[in-house]
Formats: C-alpha cells, sequence, structure tokens
C-alpha cells in the first residue's frame, strides 16, 4: 500500500549480493503442471536490483540452512547461499513470468531449504519491492501471496505521476489481481512490506473465508505475537476487526467472491458488430474488444452491477487485460484500467520511468473499454483522464455492451 510522503523508504535489503549465472538458473528451472512459461537464460531487467556486497540474506534459519548447503553431500551447481534461489525465482517471476513463482519451484526451494512455503513469501516481499514504482512517495512496497495451488503471486505500488494519491495501486491489490488473472481461486496466506494499510485490509476482505488469511509482516523482538524469525503472522480478522464486507451488503452466501468463478453474461451491442470493418487498425480494435468483453464478463461488480472490461495495447500488439474488481468499502475498488495498468507492469514490464528502451507508458498504443451505457458505474470518463496524465497519445475506444435476456 502507498504510504505517507514524509516516511523514509524501508527497504530492509536482506538479499544475498552474488549475481546468479544463467547455468544456476537453468539447474532449478522446475515447470508447473498448471502452468509452463519459459523462462529466460539471463536476470537482464532484475540486474538494476543488485544491492551492494556484504548485504546478508534473512536471518530465518541462516546459519542452519547455510551450513547445509555446504555440505559434501549437496550437488555441485546448488549455489551455496540459499539467497540466490530466491533472487532466481523472483527475477524469472518478474522477467518473464508475469509476476507469478509456480508451485512447483516454490515447492523445490522450500524443501531444499527445509522451509515451509510461508516461510518464504517475506524473502519474495524483498526481491519484489524493488521493482515498486513508487515516483511520488519513493516508498517500495512489494507483497506476496500464497495461493491454494502453491504457486507465489507478486505484486508492487504503482503510483502515477500527476494524478492524486488515490490513483495509486498498492502492492497488496497487485498481487491479489494478479492470482486472479491466472486463475487461483483461494489465498492462504500473504506478506507484505510493512503492515498493510486499512485500504488494503478491506480490499482483502473481498476473498473468501477472509477472516483467516494470514498476514505476514515485519515484527520485532517486543512483540509477543506468533513469529516467523523476524516477522508477525496475523489473521486477517486481527487486522480488521468488526469489519464491514461483501455479505453486509449482498446478504448472500451463495454469490461468487472476489477470485471465485463468475460470468456476468454480456455482450456487445448489435450496431458495433454491424459497424465491423476489416483494415489493419479496425481489426485491432476488434480483436481488443473481444478480450475486454471477455474481461467485463467476469468482472467482480456485485455492489454496483456495473461490470466492465478494458484492454491496453502497445505499439507492438502487446496486449493487457484488466476488469472491475469492487470493494465493499468502495474507495478500495480498482477500475478497470488500473488492473490492466498491473498487468501491463507484469507482463509487459512498463511503468518503469528509468528504462531508457521506453519505459514508463509510453509504449502503450490504444485503450478499449467495453461497459454497459446505462449502469450505476461508468470509468469511460476516469480512464481518459488517466491514461491523459500518464499517456496522453494513448487512443481511447468505448465499446458498449448489454445483459443477454
Amino acid at each position: 500500500a502507498t504510504r505517507c510522503l514524509a516516511r523514509p523508504v524501508r527497504v530492509r535489503a536482506r538479499a544475498c549480493s552474488a549475481r546468479v549465472t544463467p547455468a544456476q538458473m537453468s539447474m532449478m528451472a522446475v515447470a508447473s503442471a498448471a502452468w509452463t512459461p519459459s523462462y529466460p537464460t539471463t536476470t537482464t531487467r532484475h540486474r538494476a536490483w543488485k544491492k551492494p556486497d556484504g548485504v546478508r540474506c534473512s536471518r530465518t534459519r541462516r546459519n542452519q540452512n547455510t551450513r547445509a548447503f555446504a555440505s559434501a553431500d549437496a550437488p555441485s551447481a546448488v549455489p551455496v547461499d540459499p539467497c540466490l534461489f530466491v533472487r532466481a525465482a523472483v527475477a524469472r517471476a518478474t522477467d518473464s513470468g508475469h509476476f507469478v513463482i509456480p508451485a512447483a519451484r516454490v515447492a523445490e526451494l522450500a524443501e531444499t531449504r527445509g522451509l515451509q512455503a510461508t516461510d518464504l513469501l517475506p524473502e519474495f516481499v524483498r526481491e519484489a519491492q524493488k521493482l515498486a514504482i513508487p515516483p511520488t512517495s519513493r516508498f517500495h512496497v512489494g507483497a506476496a501471496a500464497l495461493g491454494e495451488s502453491g504457486a507465489v503471486f507478486l505484486g508492487v505500488n504503482v503510483e502515477l505521476p500527476g494524478l492524486p494519491l488515490n490513483a495509486s495501486i498498492h502492492a497488496e491489490q497487485f498481487a491479489v489481481v494478479t492470482a486472479m488473472r491466472f486463475g487461483e481461486k483461494k489465498l492462504s496466506a500473504i506478506a507484505t512490506t510493512a503492515a498493510p494499510c486499512g485500504h488494503c485490509r478491506q480490499f482483502m476482505n473481498e476473498l473468501r473465508d477472509a477472516k483467516t488469511l494470514r498476514v505476514i509482516i515485519p515484527g520485532d523482538d517486543s512483540d509477543n505475537q506468533m513469529k516467523l524469525g523476524m516477522q508477525l503472522i496475523l489473521p486477517l480478522a486481527d487486522l480488521l476487526p468488526h469489519s464491514f464486507g461483501p455479505l453486509d451488503l449482498t446478504h448472500d452466501d451463495a454469490a461468487p467472491l472476489l477470485l471465485e468463478t463468475r460470468h456476468n453474461g454480456l455482450r456487445v451491442l448489435a450496431a458495433f458488430e454491424k459497424e465491423k470493418k476489416t483494415d489493419v487498425a479496425d481489426v485491432e480494435i476488434n480483436t481488443a474488444t473481444a478480450l475486454a468483453l471477455s474481461e467485463a464478463n467476469v468482472a467482480y461488480a456485485p455492489y454496483s452491477q456495473s461490470p466492465a472490461g478494458l484492454v491496453l495495447v502497445t505499439k507492438t500488439g502487446q496486449a493487457f487485460p484488466g476488469r472491475a474488481v469492487e470493494s465493499a468499502a468502495y474507495n478500495p475498488t480498482m477500475s478497470p484500467l488500473h488492473v490492466s495498468l498491473c498487468a501491463a507492469v507484469s507482463t509487459g514490464g512498463l511503468g518503469n520511468t528509468s528504462d531508457k528502451g521506453g519505459g514508463g507508458w509510453s509504449r502503450l498504443k490504444t485503450c478499449v473499454l467495453v461497459e454497459l451505457p446505462n449502469a450505476p458505474v461508468q470509468y469511460a470518463e476516469t480512464t481518459r483522464m488517466i491514461l491523459k496524465a500518464i499517456a496522453p497519445h494513448v487512443e481511447v475506444t468505448v465499446v458498449h455492451c448489454e445483459r443477454i435476456e
């Protein structure tokens, strides 16, 4: 979550200083049965995150596991420093893995380290937060959510220059919608750089069994709570007591919640279908419209009944889909554009203004939004306003849809 401007950056780098070689990374490539990305043999995007030599890795079982790696029985290809495994896993996830660490890789790393998967989440956070995009606050936040499938979904805070702070994307939101995009149905734990703000606690309250979601945050020696190394493990209910949630508005236990399967029964208006053209530009719009419609059909909008989907397309044709994700508290709601921007950061590496190869949002070309014309919530004007600030060259096309009777 985005923090106070006056608060200093608390990037507690405990990652190892040694660089991961392509050989070491290829030795550790394990494909997930459910999701099999092709991993790169370099860590180009990750190199910019390297910390000075001498930075220590996590204290959690550090001595015990370092000795284990140094034993004579260990394979020669395995790095002596266990932090290299974490760095390699996060590098792959953020270079080409869409901010997802597959379940098989998480299980392999946990077994090698002699830890539980939840023990690794704070280490993933420390690496992921280096990719945060906070041009306003300069406060880097990372998040790592463990899905019931065993996969880990990473998140970072993203601030949009020239816009109010409430236009920002919080790291916990980023991690949750990343899990949503990859079909995860339930989260069991989430670790963050600092205690989640109230905005993010409320957003996570949209999950089924949210009260029992384990939240792992940095602790200190004065705390008497259950600890994981230097971390506190608390159920979300302890961080959000007497909460206001989905059932307070829907009064329906059977209604699908965030991450659960839903279909909103939408189709584009017949007028749009009749006006379809076949030139290159229009084919691109038609393709983006079909993808945006599919996003609108799975949008999470139980409170306003205003489902909407959006697709951002780059100059090279790369598409980043997004959908509306509402919150019972309203303000933590994510617009389709914000969810799409998460995909643009995690999949396309956009948003990083220090990238001299065309970073920031300059690679975006077009935006297609699909929404109901008479819905209580309309996203068209907000979408135009935000894009005008961060990517004024983007052409926005709004396509209206209707419910299938």
